[in-house]
């Protein structure tokens, strides 16, 4: 039963600056992987699905201060990958280090926190920084025979990238054109990010929000004034700037999420399943990211994945009021002459459980405080 190809999948790393916003820390679990890979016999695709650097939230250095700009040209994009190369130098190195087998292949799929894949500048740094490998490909989506893998950002009304309109002109510069919430958490909540760096962390949402009253009054408050400035104010206020159009079915959106408190991504399955049904008569494995839990459906000869997130997350026990580390996987995907197999491999973690209200009185001190048992060193904080 020869190998033909091994396929390796992983998503939602998120590497920022190192700064409140980055939210990755598991730097030596990722190298270490990384390198056991490049250390075997047979070539490896490697699949980083999207997500892989958090260019959303990673903040802007200039003038010896950091902000968060709403027109990202390339040089803005280069500048943030700069900063997110000294944050996490480790993984660089490994992926440097994987990428020196000529066999091997690394792929970076496309997602909504890393839309500045899409400039030439970028792909070139990325290059450069991996020490200039033939074999790194940048794509939105992977397929090799019966396998299919993509972020899955398209399947998520808010989060949805423009494939066909990649780019828009202001004041004669072109910038990225992201999506309508890109747009929003870059203007509104980066600085609510900052001030509750911890928060963003906790799973599931709804039991947070029970937690903590005073934070969803908070953030109710500032999204649903964001999403009626964006239909009544800002057209108007910004008429010229091109990012402040909106989407016709926003009203829609904000009602049933305000009915719902829902304030995180969409469940993406049903609407992919809508949208990809011909594509189920000739792909077995699909598998996605951008949804944060583990989820794998395998029926009717069509497995379904959803690994989870690599960025530093917690389970939380609401009876308990107890914060539980989140593992990290990764989808081993094996096409041999008789078939296509998958299984999804946990890496197992030495964590220590958090007290939620110790955390939730001082969010700094326990990101530094986790961030030293993953021995990560966070270089802006």
């Amino acid at each position: 039963m020869p190998l033909e190809r091994e396929i390796i999948v992983l998503g939602d790393i998120e590497m920022g600056a190192g700064n409140l916003t980055d939210d990755f820390i598991s730097d030596n679990a990722l190298s270490e992987l990384i390198i056991e890979l490049s250390k075997r016999p047979h070539a490896i695709d490697l699949v980083l699905n999207g997500d892989t650097f958090d260019f959303l939230k990673c903040p802007y250095f200039s003038a010896n201060q950091l902000s968060y700009p709403r027109h990202i040209t390339s040089e803005i994009s280069i500048n943030k990958l700069n900063l997110i190369y000294h944050a996490h130098n480790k993984v660089f190195r490994a992926l440097g280090k994987f990428c020196k087998d000529k066999n091997n292949k690394l792929y970076f799929n496309i997602g909504n926190h890393d839309t500045d894949l899409v400039y030439l500048g970028v792909q070139k740094r990325i290059k450069e920084l991996l020490g200039n490998p033939k074999n790194i490909y940048f794509k939105q989506v992977y397929r090799y025979k019966n396998v299919h893998v993509e972020h899955g950002q398209q399947y998520d009304f808010l989060t949805k990238i423009n494939f066909d309109k990649l780019f828009l002109n202001y004041r004669g510069k072109e910038i990225l054109n992201q999506s309508f919430i890109s747009f929003g958490l870059i203007s509104r909540f980066m600085h609510m990010k900052e001030a509750h760096p911890f928060l963003e962390r906790i799973f599931p949402r709804k039991d947070l929000l029970k937690l903590q009253r005073r934070l969803i009054k908070k953030l109710t408050r500032r999204t649903v004034g964001y999403f009626v400035k964006s239909m009544l104010y800002y057209p108007l206020r910004y008429f010229y700037d091109p990012t402040y159009t909106y989407p016709r079915e926003l009203f829609r959106e904000l009602y049933i999420r305000l009915k719902n408190v829902h304030w995180d991504v969409d469940n993406v399955i049903p609407t992919f399943k809508r949208k990809k049904k011909h594509s189920f008569k000739k792909d077995r494995i699909f598998v996605l990211g951008h949804i944060h839990e583990k989820f794998v459906e395998d029926k009717d000869n069509i497995a379904l994945i959803h690994p989870g997130s690599w960025r530093d997350e917690y389970d939380l026990d609401i009876n308990m009021r107890k914060l539980i580390p989140r593992p990290k996987r990764y989808v081993q995907i094996l096409i041999t002459d008789v078939g296509t197999d998958y299984q999804v491999i946990e890496i197992p973690t030495n964590r220590t459980n958090l007290n939620f209200d110790k955390v939730i009185n001082d969010e700094l001190k326990h990101v530094k405080l986790v961030a030293k048992e993953e021995k990560f060193h966070p270089p802006l904080i």
